[in-house]
């Protein structure tokens, strides 16, 4: 018999807020800023992505990494401009967050459901994040950066559980299914429901998922709490 459910745990980008519809600094445009080309750029980035994402190096030291590595220089004038951006375009991410999912989460807390946010995130996303309105509904918020491990490792599930005392069957996790968060939670023995309100809308639609269940709305998460 299955147990009755009493917390839902959330990914961050594209499930509650989606970095579509709006303004984005792309690495293209880092690029441009840094005059450094792409495909050098990208392999020194994408060299310490897991240091990035486990708090082992912050945003700006990422960006001083790959210049010293490039043999370009970056000033502090210029890395704050970086930054500025960087910050300025993953806020706006939460001013464009769908009524429905507003709705999704007054909801649950009406029901008593404990809430959990789990995010991979980098340093600056983990600042931006802290001061957004978004964080109020949250009894848990389990950073990647923060914690030192990452979506899909078991424990960023387990201690999300622990946090919000409640045991792993008793809880639904809601993602969009990037990092493989979704085969993490079914796993450890979440309820993995894929979020698709935000990708469906995307110019390069995402599939859905086999072995997990599919909210295509933000209120059809609700049918998965019984």
């Amino acid at each position: 018999m299955h147990m009755q459910k009493k917390a839902v745990i959330f990914d961050l980008f594209e499930t509650l807020i989606t970095e579509w519809g709006h303004e984005k600094y792309t690495k293209n445009q880092m690029c441009a800023d840094l005059q450094i080309d792409r495909t050098a750029f990208d392999l020194y980035w994408d060299e310490k992505e897991e240091l990035r994402y486990t708090g082992g190096i912050c945003f700006s030291d990422s960006i001083r990494y790959v210049c010293e590595r490039c043999g370009m220089s970056c000033d502090d004038a210029l890395l704050a401009k970086i930054i500025e951006k960087r910050k300025r375009t993953k806020a706006a991410c939460f001013s464009c967050v769908q009524p429905e999912v507003y709705q999704l989460l007054e909801e649950l807390k009406a029901r008593g459901m404990r809430l959990a946010l789990c995010s991979n995130c980098s340093s600056e996303e983990v600042e931006v994040l802290r001061e957004s309105d978004i964080c109020r509904y949250f009894d848990a918020i389990i950073l990647s950066y923060a914690e030192g491990i990452r979506k899909p490792d078991a424990r960023i599930y387990q201690l999300a559980a622990e946090r919000l005392c409640v045991p792993i069957p008793a809880c639904v996790f809601v993602g969009d299914g990037g990092s493989h968060e979704l085969e993490g939670a079914s796993a450890v023995g979440m309820t993995a429901v894929q979020a698709k309100w935000y990708t469906n809308q995307h110019p390069n639609k995402r599939d859905s998922m086999a072995g997990v269940f599919h909210a295509e709305e933000p209120g059809a998460v609700l049918q998965y709490l019984d």
